[in-house]
């Protein structure tokens, strides 16, 4: 319960400074049809902030995972060595947790961050592109 409740709150919290990073034009959220004109895109990055489990059932082709809730998610970025100056993609499975991804990416000197609006679900769900453990692409 403890658990949730510090989840809750974070998401509370982080909910307001998103506000503000979307009025600074670091941080914008859009649409699966919009999002995925930058997945064509190769010049950018792509985060899936899913545990490993989860991305390896299915995800977003050129994205690379970095768990959030893994407890190591800024020294696992870096490791990454990643362009912080390219147009950064992120996602989660319902957007709760890229929400709390686009506070750190910011912390971490991205420039620009842009959130798929609703998550891979709903991105999985309007049959979207995206690489399926048991399959082929999807």
């Amino acid at each position: 319960m403890r658990t949730v409740l510090i989840i809750l709150t974070s998401f509370l919290l982080t909910g307001c400074s998103i506000h503000s990073l979307t009025k600074k034009g670091y941080y914008q959220e859009l649409p699966p049809s919009d999002y995925l004109t930058y997945v064509q895109d190769s010049s950018v990055n792509i985060i899936d902030a899913r545990t490993f489990a989860e991305y390896s059932k299915s995800h977003i082709e050129g994205a690379v995972n970095v768990n959030y809730f893994g407890g190591h998610f800024l020294s696992d970025l870096r490791a990454l060595m990643l362009d912080n100056s390219k147009t950064t993609l992120i996602y989660c499975e319902t957007q709760h947790r890229s929400l709390l991804v686009a506070k750190k990416l910011k912390v971490a000197g991205f420039l620009s961050v842009v959130d798929l609006d609703k998550g891979m679900m709903h991105w999985r769900k309007n049959d979207f592109p995206y690489i399926q453990q048991d399959s082929a692409d999807k």
